[in-house]
């Protein structure tokens, strides 16, 4: 069994690693194989910068002051050289961490494979100090079927920020088993989540001392009386306190800030291991601090200490020492100086204690490594109206037997079911048979998937397509039987939508993407018509609509072809309708094609990657995709259906006979065809014998080469899209703005940087 463990194992603070290194020997305790997931964001780690410049600053200033504080630290401030040098050992060396990892993308870009994954514990989930949600620290990457549990994770706060709500609400579902880290947290999360939220202990309580004594190194403090003084932050009420503690005492300080700090002191600017950590709190004659983790190890090592309670956050302080019957060590009016001997404590209640609390989280932990997965069955929009919960397939609208149900539009453009209740008749079909999270039973062979990467011979039909030209292969082998091909293709007014054909002609009309969600408008009573007939049918789209078509039809056709299209996820309607809308009134002229993938510029140059416009009147629009301001709010997820967000069809998930789409990655797995093939290479996933069967009928006519599923999937999509604030910040303005401008203001482009969109604008 093996567990991959995220949080902030890169903080250079004592609490931080030694947390992870809790979590981490427990587990081994258990005999599992542990990983820390090495995920270092710049969030974190700029805070432990040696020479950290706001980037803001002119690249001259920021040059001056770099190279200021780079003289500064190696003169005066070596300390922080000497300090960063012994967080850094201990992250790559006491603890078993993986690569570095700097974002999601790159996390979910590798094929991590484990049995459990834990986030936690620390404050992952506190928004403020990682300066936006990131939803790596919810376990959005991994293996689908791994367990995911949180363990002792924090918000840092006493209330959940208002514009993150609904993100908490979508990545909470992802977890099996769900524990945080303070009693406060708990009712929070209730408004979010309905699954069962426990309290545990921090994981450096789940160890017994001699655990830490395996890694403690002796200070250099051994053998000498002290107080030690650990200060998160600058706390006025902690100098005081242990100011006064001295004196009180007659005893120097060993503390944590700049030397100098106290009038009788024995070594300032503590910076040693965090093996060394342990030591001092082990030696210290007192100890007097702010801090979480150093209250933690006072109650480990049975010191005598004073806490003061942290002034952003402390309700964790006040739970430890409420669970250890210490409330009274938690002094927050440093003016009135307790009497010494009230301080006295008796370790063996708190042992006897602490040991009750491990209980009950080692049981947490134990059903959540070894229990039974609740059923992680939701319920579909139809019960719930929560929008992350329908992918818009319109198959209650088509399986109620009177019409009770329309499709409506909603301000972002999305269509959602709507029930005329005055026609229902309570049949209970359409939540019966909704797809959102509903199980279909696929025959799994260890045969399939196979993977090709392959291009169709012809370069017309290459250059005409949106990647290897697979799709024109099969269509033409389908005609060629007298079948019907069912695809995406624009309306005379430019919406998306499904449409069914048998001839080659009409089957043009569906090559190339078409990055906008698309009705299916009634279409799967006229496909089982002709399934009924005998007659072969290939169905190509998204994956939900392939799960929505099965759930249809009810039964398995031999003469049913299902293919796939790798999904990134469904744009708004509306969005690209305004758009639409802005080029015909900006060139005067009716748009009656939009190309998102021309090739003009060839496909392998993904820079150059180019889009076509074409209008009424004879011009083309030839723009940089890269550039294109709705592109590019599609490929950045602001614009995509929330549904997209929540998806688990990506992957190797699907429902289909075969999945296709670009071959991204091609160039680093199969160089030499990537290089001579610029016009388009796909990547061919089969999953069925049937998709297998259709393969082999059009081979011939494609070039193509065997892969599998690591290689075609590193750069490709598999696992559904991240949500991002911009997307909801941009669909509130959507109304209220000319939509160019609109998108252009959310597009990441730098300030003051100039781009060459439009390549061309020619009559032909």
């Amino acid at each position: 069994m093996k567990a991959g463990i995220i949080t902030f194992n890169s903080a250079h603070n004592y609490g931080a690693v030694l947390q992870v290194y809790a979590m981490q020997e427990y587990l081994k305790s258990l005999g599992i194989d542990v990983e820390v997931i090495n995920y270092r964001i710049k969030e974190i780690d700029n805070v432990y910068k040696l020479y950290n410049v706001r980037r803001k600053d002119h690249k001259l200033i920021r040059g001056i002051k770099k190279t200021y504080k780079f003289i500064k630290v190696n003169i005066s401030e070596r300390w922080r050289i000497k300090r960063r040098e012994n967080f850094e050992y201990f992250i790559n060396n006491i603890l078993n961490t993986t690569k570095a990892y700097y974002t999601l993308a790159e996390i979910q870009k590798d094929f991590l494979q484990y049995d459990i994954l834990i986030a936690g514990s620390d404050q992952i989930w506190n928004v403020e100090l990682t300066k936006g949600f990131k939803p790596a620290y919810f376990l959005e990457f991994g293996n689908k079927d791994a367990r995911r549990i949180s363990y002792a994770a924090s918000l840092g706060n006493d209330e959940l920020p208002e514009k993150y709500i609904v993100f908490y609400k979508r990545y909470l579902e992802n977890f099996d088993f769900i524990s945080v880290r303070e009693e406060s947290m708990k009712e929070l999360l209730k408004d979010v989540t309905d699954k069962p939220i426990t309290r545990v202990i921090d994981p450096t309580l789940l160890l017994d001392k001699d655990k830490y004594d395996n890694i403690k190194i002796d200070t250099k403090f051994k053998g000498k009386d002290y107080i030690y003084v650990h200060f998160i932050g600058k706390d006025e009420k902690t100098y005081e306190m242990a100011d006064k503690m001295s004196r009180m005492l007659k005893l120097p300080i060993v503390h944590n800030r700049e030397k100098g700090l106290f009038e009788h002191e024995l070594s300032g600017e503590f910076n040693e291991r965090p093996e060394q950590f342990i030591s001092v709190i082990e030696n210290a004659k007192y100890i007097v601090t702010n801090s979480f983790h150093t209250t933690v190890f006072a109650l480990i090592y049975e010191k005598d200490f004073i806490t003061i309670p942290h002034i952003k956050r402390p309700a964790r302080m006040q739970n430890l020492l409420e669970i250890a019957g210490l409330s009274n060590h938690l002094i927050e009016d440093v003016r009135i100086m307790p009497k010494l001997e009230t301080l006295k404590i008796d370790y063996k209640d708190v042992k006897k204690r602490l040991l009750e609390e491990r209980k009950g989280s080692i049981e947490f932990l134990n059903n959540a490594i070894y229990g039974e997965i609740p059923d992680k069955h939701e319920e579909n929009y139809l019960k719930t109206h929560n929008r992350f919960n329908c992918y818009g397939c319109e198959l209650c609208k088509d399986i109620c037997p009177v019409q009770a149900i329309e499709m409506v539009e909603d301000e972002e453009g999305f269509k959602y079911p709507k029930i005329d209740k005055e026609k229902c008749i309570k049949c209970g079909l359409c939540e019966k048979n909704c797809i959102y999270r509903k199980k279909i039973k696929q025959e799994k062979s260890e045969d399939y998937p196979l993977i090709y990467a392959a291009s169709y011979k012809d370069n017309d039909v290459l250059k005409n397509s949106s990647s290897g030209g697979i799709f024109t292969a099969l269509y033409k082998h389908i005609l060629s039987q007298k079948g019907y091909v069912v695809g995406v293709k624009y309306n005379e007014d430019m919406v998306a939508e499904y449409a069914m054909a048998d001839n080659e002609k009409d089957c043009e009309k569906f090559r190339g993407s078409k990055y906008v969600a698309a009705s299916i408008n009634g279409l799967r009573k006229d496909i089982k018509e002709k399934l009924e007939k005998g007659k072969k049918v290939l169905f190509t789209g998204n994956p939900c609509q392939i799960k929505a078509l099965r759930t249809y039809l009810n039964k398995d056709y031999d003469n049913l072809y299902l293919v796939e299209i790798i999904c990134h996820g469904v744009p708004s309607p509306k969005v690209f309708r305004l758009y639409i809308k802005y080029l015909e009134e900006k060139y005067k002229s009716k748009v009656v094609d939009f190309k998102f993938r021309d090739k003009e510029k060839g496909w392998a140059t993904k820079n150059l990657s180019t889009i076509r416009v074409i209008f009424e009147d004879g011009r083309e629009v030839t723009e940089f995709a890269k550039y294109n301001n709705f592109n590019r709010a599609f490929l950045n997820n602001y614009i995509l259906r929330p549904g997209c967000h929540n998806c688990e069809l990506t992957g190797n998930d699907g429902l289909a006979d075969m999945t296709i789409g670009d071959f991204w990655g091609i160039e680093s797995v199969m160089p030499q065809y990537a290089k001579r093939q610029k016009n388009g290479i796909s990547i061919i996933k089969i999953n069925t014998e049937k998709g297998n069967s259709l393969f082999e009928n059009i081979s011939e006519k494609l070039e193509y080469y065997m892969s599998n599923y690591k290689e075609g999937y590193r750069s490709n999509h598999k696992s559904a899209v991240t949500l991002n604030e911009n997307r909801f910040n941009l669909m509130e303005e959507v109304d209220g703005v000319e939509i160019n401008s609109l998108l252009e203001k959310y597009n990441q482009f730098k300030t003051g940087k100039k781009a060459k969109k439009e390549i061309s604008d020619k009559s032909i």
